[in-house]
């Protein structure tokens, strides 16, 4: 499947006014349509979402006859913090501190069925300001490393190395859950 465009339009998505969770709608509706129309070419069998499912976005899609699992969580860049955004909750758990904590081995695991979804909410609209990047990246982002007693950070800089724009982002993610 060979997806140029996206099938919805770049979210507004501005600081103040839930970023995150108009973040994840707009990907929902992003993924639904473009699943669908995957569908009805036979690229694909058949799928399902399922929101905050662990992580924000669960994805299910049969592909020649094999199950593929897909979780994605979506973090917003303000610039209310230096450069960083925060994963996991301020006492150093959660289920992005858990993915965080395998190891090097487990986490390569890990890499095929999920990701992170920025947006720098600094940069306007229709601008090179989406990544999609691996528990891996993740990690080896860290900022000061992994505590699993206080709120963890990741350097923007460090996951945010090739900007996309929402259809090139778009182009990423379909890859990701169909492959």
């Amino acid at each position: 499947m060979v997806i140029t465009m996206a099938f919805s339009l770049e979210p507004d998505l501005v600081k103040g006014s839930k970023p995150e969770e108009t973040l994840k709608n707009s990907l929902l509706q992003e993924l639904m349509e473009a699943l669908t129309q995957a569908q009805q070419e036979e690229v694909i069998e058949e799928f399902f979402i399922l929101p905050d499912f662990g992580f924000d976005l669960a994805v299910f899609v049969l592909q020649d006859g094999i199950m593929r699992s897909r979780f994605l969580n979506m973090k917003i860049y303000s610039g209310s913090r230096p450069r960083t955004v925060d994963i996991g909750d301020q006492k150093g758990s959660g289920n992005e501190m858990e993915l965080l904590l395998l190891n090097k081995s487990r986490i390569a695991m890990a890499d095929g069925a999920f990701r992170w979804v920025l947006c720098d909410i600094t940069k306007q609209k229709g601008n090179r300001r989406f990544s999609i990047f691996s528990p891996e990246q993740a990690k080896e982002g860290l900022f000061d490393g992994l505590n699993k007693k206080k709120q963890n950070s990741v350097k923007v800089g460090s996951v945010m190395t090739f900007p996309l724009t929402w259809d090139d982002l778009s182009e990423h993610i379909l890859s990701f859950l169909t492959s």
